[in-house]
C-alpha cells in the first residue's frame, strides 16, 4: 500500500459502528476521495476534534490498488474555522455546500480550482461579522450571495454550467435574454424551437439572473460584499440553481428541502 498525503475538507461523515467512520474529502490534489477510518471514534491522538467539517486539514491516507476505499491514517489541523461554528444558520449552510460538493463531483476527478473555491467560501464565511454585515444585509442574503457564487463557480468547474448566450438548439443569439429555458438541453432556447408542453421549460427566468451569475463565475469572492441586489431575486436565482442542479444529477438533494 501507498502512503499518500494531502490538504482536505472534509464533505461527508458516516457511522459504521461504534467505532468506526467512513468519510468523503475533497483533497488539494486527488479531487474527491472516501476514506475508511478505523478506531476513528476512539482514536484521540490521530483524529479527536480533526474531522469537523469547518475545518481545514492535513491528511494521510494508503491507496491499496484494486480498494474501492481510501484508510484514513491520520489528520492534522491546518486551518480552523472556529467561527462557522458560533453560528448556527452558517454551519447549517455550510453543511448544504458540503453535501452539494458530494453529490456533484466525482471520485479522483482532481480539479484544484474545486479545492480552492470551497476554501475561499469557508475562508469567507468564517470571517463574516454579524454585527457589521447586518447592518447592511439580512444574514439570509449574505448567504444567498456566497451560495449563487459557490454554485454557479462549482458548475463552471465541472463543465456543466449554464448556456445562456444562444439557443442551445439553432444557435440564434439571446438578444436582450429573451429565450427560455430547458433544464433537460442545459441552456437557453428561443421561441421558435421552445416546446412549451415540455415540463422541463422554464418559461421566465429571474430578472438579471443572467448577468448576475456570469458575473459571479466572473470575479473573486470581494464581490459578494460589492454586491448590492435585492433578497428577492438572490432568493429567485438561488432556486433556479438549485433546480438546474437536482435536474442534472437527477435527483432533489436533501439540504435543499430543509434548508
Amino acid at each position: 500500500m501507498k502512503l499518500l498525503s494531502t490538504n482536505a475538507f472534509v464533505i461527508y461523515i458516516k457511522k459504521l459502528n461504534e467505532a468506526d467512520l467512513l468519510l468523503s474529502y475533497i483533497t488539494e490534489d486527488y479531487g474527491k476521495i472516501t476514506c475508511f477510518a478505523n478506531n476513528a471514534r476512539k482514536s484521540k491522538k490521530r483524529f479527536l476534534g480533526k474531522l469537523e467539517p469547518a475545518m481545514l486539514t492535513n491528511i494521510k491516507f494508503y491507496e491499496k490498488p484494486g480498494m474501492t476505499l481510501d484508510i484514513l491514517y491520520e489528520t492534522d489541523i491546518i486551518e480552523d474555522y472556529k467561527n462557522v461554528r458560533k453560528d448556527i444558520d452558517i454551519y447549517l449552510f455550510l453543511i448544504k455546500l458540503a453535501e452539494i460538493s458530494r453529490v456533484l463531483c466525482q471520485e479522483r476527478d482532481n480539479n484544484k480550482n474545486i479545492f480552492y473555491l470551497i476554501r475561499a467560501i469557508y475562508k469567507g464565511l468564517n470571517c463574516i461579522d454579524a454585527k457589521t454585515s447586518l447592518s447592511n444585509f439580512s444574514m439570509s442574503a449574505i448567504l444567498l450571495k456566497y451560495e449563487i457564487y459557490f454554485i454557479s463557480n462549482l458548475l463552471k468547474y465541472t463543465g456543466i454550467f449554464p448556456n445562456f448566450l444562444t439557443c442551445t438548439i439553432c444557435s440564434e443569439e439571446n438578444t436582450n435574454n429573451r429565450f427560455y429555458f430547458s433544464l433537460k438541453k442545459g441552456g437557453v432556447i428561443c421561441e421558435s424551437c421552445a416546446n412549451l408542453k415540455d415540463n422541463t421549460i422554464i418559461k421566465n427566468l429571474p430578472l438579471n439572473f443572467i448577468n448576475l451569475s456570469n458575473l459571479m463565475i466572473e470575479s473573486d469572492l470581494s464581490i459578494i460584499n460589492k454586491l448590492v441586489v435585492k433578497e428577492e431575486l438572490l432568493r429567485e436565482c438561488s432556486t433556479f440553481l438549485e433546480d438546474f442542479l437536482s435536474f442534472h444529477i437527477g435527483k432533489k438533494i436533501k439540504s435543499f428541502e430543509s434548508l
